[in-house]
């Protein structure tokens, strides 16, 4: 996650809706590694669809009886988190930040968000 140009904030360097959308079954599971740059910006990171499992701490992996279940990690600068999340129903979910202004551009929705937003279809 990054922040680029001012209020536009990126992730995999691209801005939602210029994201590409992540194509899962039922049942799939999905690793994300949520980065956080060093620009001053803490973004709690939320992903619907149902709580994902924290695997990994800025680059340590978590041991099995230490692992825990969430819905939000916040990612401080320089920090890292690997999640896996399993895809339980269809649907479309989003991964993005909580912070409001996090998931526009500029302060503008673009297709009804922006920044740090990107769509799991799960079908």
């Amino acid at each position: 996650m990054a922040c680029g140009l001012t209020n536009y904030f990126t992730i995999n360097g691209r801005a939602y809706p210029a994201t590409e959308t992540i194509s899962m079954a039922v049942g799939e599971t999905l690793k994300v590694r949520f980065i956080g740059t060093n620009n001053g910006f803490v973004h709690p990171m939320h992903i619907h669809g149902g709580p994902f499992e924290v695997v990994a701490r800025d680059g340590e992996t978590i041991p099995a009886s230490a692992r825990f279940l969430a819905d939000t990690v916040n990612v401080g600068p320089g920090q890292r988190y690997d999640v896996v999340w399993k895809a339980r129903q269809p649907g479309k979910w989003l991964i993005h930040c909580h912070i409001s202004h996090h998931t526009s551009n500029n302060n503008t929705e673009l297709q009804g968000g922006g920044g740090l937003m990107v769509v799991i279809d799960v079908k």
